[in-house]
């Protein structure tokens, strides 16, 4: 598929990402990356046609910066996914992962990951980056990810944020209350997501 495309999908996911500011172009790159990375990844080879561009800031399409940057990628708006998934269910779980996993995090925290990225830090300003000389070690992971959070049911995860830290729960099983959000307000910060659950009325965090 065209990377602008898988783009599209990111944004119709999060509408934050069409607020047409650097950061936000930055990270949408970064979610392709890593989307196309777990896909190379699993089936070896590339989920979109496009080829990845070694940038100060990581990975980059030059097509999906120079639409967004200048042309009207920044501004997308839709109500229906502009990529079909139905007919694929291995790549909805893929991109639901990436969305799950990264999907939160900030655009510098994505770009730090990438400058981990051997065919980053082997590649010069600007050149296209070679995903088959991929280290077999972020395979792996990527791989690992896949595993641990395809199953999950996407649609039943609610998501809070609250006093900086970010929660997810089932919310098929349980809303959160005022009640909880004054709890939970008091959390110190953590660096990594928290699973809520419920039981016998009282907070159980995972």
């Amino acid at each position: 598929m065209k990377a602008v495309d898988l783009a599209k999908w990111f944004i119709y996911k999060n509408p934050n990402l069409s607020r047409g500011y650097i950061d936000e172009n930055t990270k949408l790159n970064k979610l392709v990356y890593f989307s196309n990375l777990m896909y190379y990844s699993l089936k070896n080879e590339n989920l979109i046609e496009d080829n990845f561009e070694r940038w100060d800031h990581g990975p980059v399409v030059r097509e999906i910066y120079k639409s967004y940057r200048y042309g009207d990628l920044s501004s997308f708006q839709t109500t229906e996914a502009p990529i079909s998934t139905s007919e694929d269910e291995d790549l909805k779980k893929l991109l639901n992962v990436i969305e799950f996993v990264y999907g939160e995090k900030k655009s510098e925290e994505l770009s730090e990951e990438t400058h981990e990225h051997n065919i980053w830090i082997d590649s010069e300003k600007n050149d296209d980056l070679d995903i088959n000389k991929i280290n077999e070690s972020i395979k792996n992971r990527m791989r690992t990810l896949y595993e641990l959070y395809s199953n999950l049911d996407f649609e039943s995860i609610g998501k809070e944020k609250i006093a900086g830290n970010l929660y997810y729960f089932n919310k098929k099983e349980f809303e959160v209350t005022d009640d909880d959000i004054i709890e939970l307000s008091d959390v110190p910060h953590q660096e990594y997501p928290i699973f809520l659950e419920k039981m016998d009325g009282e907070l159980v965090f995972s």
